[in-house]
């Protein structure tokens, strides 16, 4: 079929879906750009790291500044809140939206940031507005928890696109809702503009959005952040923390033509994604904690300045080869003259993708504090890492199983004093086991190896 006759088929597929002519003609930007191959991937030697013109360093002292602190305390009642709550628990065995989960405490993701709302009107005296872009799969059952909330809860929905097969690039018809993915996070800027709540947000004299994941707790609005970006005259800036080996495929904030740009390994050419990867030369990634001010992004729209890097997501979909076309919301960064990236630390930075994360949010590693804000446990000794690192073989817990199938209680097994734990095999915890210093579980060939109520794992092997 002719690159027209494709076009053509995504546009009847996608009007018979009730998609408004605008989504549709941006959808399908994405797909003429994804086939022009010459421009797929970005060469490494086009790129550089930022120097500090470009990259404020936030752990050297600017959360203590205090003008900064007051400065952004004055600018409050102009800041709102948006959470990206399109996603699914399937990499954490449910088939539910993720934010109805019981994250911690016995509360959802939703109910804790409800919470860490109020506190801001608690603490500063102002109500800042939350919103929630959903996807099509979590909006209803979202609707229903936040009509429980007591605070207003703006929502808005992400557009949806139908996966393409490869190689001939027409859409995917099994006749399910398989055929259809939200086009990734970066939709969120022209979803706001479309659904009509950009424009109703500035006429109500709101002017900077913080924008982060729903599953990362520990994103959320502080005034100095605010005061640094009216103090800097920034239009947008992005989260970066460190890289580490963990997470040496994040996106890395890079110098591109003389302004910031997010460089994701699905723009690196194979042959180079090692050189990406290289923590050494690539210092900082994207933690997906983004603030822009919503009158430059009104105004990038409108000059039509957002075209962000396409992103092809290749996976198979019921037995079919097909492709994703995507945005990342950090690439927005690309788009404005005034964009500079801030290094903060994990402290602002918990996405739970993984069973493991999810864990270990439960645990008593972490805690909540008076603001709901995600926090070190304070009975966590000092000379341990911010958090323990937990890994479960897929021996141990893959997706078929749940995870109660191998806890008693999760929640109980303590991990204040851990460093890490690397369970494999058939492994059983009865409830209130305690884990310190490095612990390696395996279970022996042929048994389930059970770890009985009261436990204390000490540094070692087991069994």
């Amino acid at each position: 079929m002719s690159k027209q006759g494709v076009e053509d088929l995504i546009r009847a597929r996608m009007r018979a879906r009730g998609i408004g002519r605008e989504t549709i003609d941006q959808f399908l930007s994405l797909v003429r750009r994804a086939r022009n191959t010459e421009a797929a991937y970005v060469p490494l030697e086009t790129v550089s790291e930022p120097g500090a013109q470009y990259l404020y360093d936030g752990l050297s002292g600017l959360a203590q500044d205090k003008a900064l602190q007051r400065r952004g305390e004055e600018l409050l009642r102009q800041a709102m809140v948006i959470k990206l709550n399109g996603g699914r628990s399937t990499t954490m065995g449910g088939e539910v939206p993720k934010g109805v989960l019981i994250a911690k405490d016995g509360l959802s993701y939703l109910e804790i940031i409800a919470r860490q709302m109020s506190a801001l009107k608690r603490v500063w005296g102002v109500e800042v507005p939350l919103a929630l872009m959903n996807s099509f799969f979590t909006h209803e059952p979202t609707r229903e928890v936040i009509s429980r909330f007591d605070i207003p809860v703006l929502t808005f929905l992400q557009s949806q696109a139908p996966r393409l097969r490869e190689p001939t690039w027409e859409p995917l018809d099994t006749g399910g809702e398989s055929d259809w993915t939200p086009p990734g996070h970066g939709d969120v800027y022209t979803s706001l503009r479309s659904s009509g709540l950009l424009d109703e947000l500035l006429r109500k004299g709101r002017r900077w959005a913080f924008i982060s994941n729903l599953d990362n707790l520990a994103g959320v609005l502080d005034p100095w952040i605010l005061g640094l970006i009216d103090y800097g005259e920034i239009d947008f800036l992005i989260e970066v923390t460190d890289r580490t080996e963990v997470d040496r495929k994040g996106g890395a904030l890079v110098l591109r033509d003389g302004k910031l740009d997010l460089l994701e390994i699905a723009q690196v050419a194979p042959e180079e994604r090692d050189a990406f990867m290289d923590i050494s030369r690539f210092r900082v990634f994207n933690t997906n904690n983004v603030w822009v001010d919503l009158k430059a992004l009104a105004e990038a729209i409108d000059w039509q300045m957002f075209n962000l890097p396409v992103i092809r997501n290749r996976k198979i979909v019921a037995g079919v080869e097909v492709v994703q076309l995507e945005t990342a919301m950090g690439a927005a960064v690309g788009a404005f003259a005034r964009a500079r990236g801030l290094r903060v630390g994990r402290d602002r930075f918990f996405p739970t993708k993984k069973v493991e994360d999810l864990f270990l949010l439960q645990s008593d590693a972490c805690a909540l504090d008076s603001d709901y804000r995600l926090q070190r446990n304070p009975e966590r000794p000092p000379d341990l890492p911010l958090r323990p690192d937990v890994v479960f073989e897929p021996d141990f817990l893959d997706s078929a199983l749940r995870i109660d199938s191998r806890f008693e209680d999760p929640a109980s097994v303590s991990l204040v004093r851990a460093v890490s734990l690397h369970v494999s095999g058939p492994v059983y915890f009865e409830r209130d086991v305690r884990v310190e210093g490095r612990v390696v579980i395996e279970a022996p060939p042929g048994e389930t190896y059970r770890i009985k109520q009261g436990t204390t794992l000490a540094e070692g092997a087991y069994p």
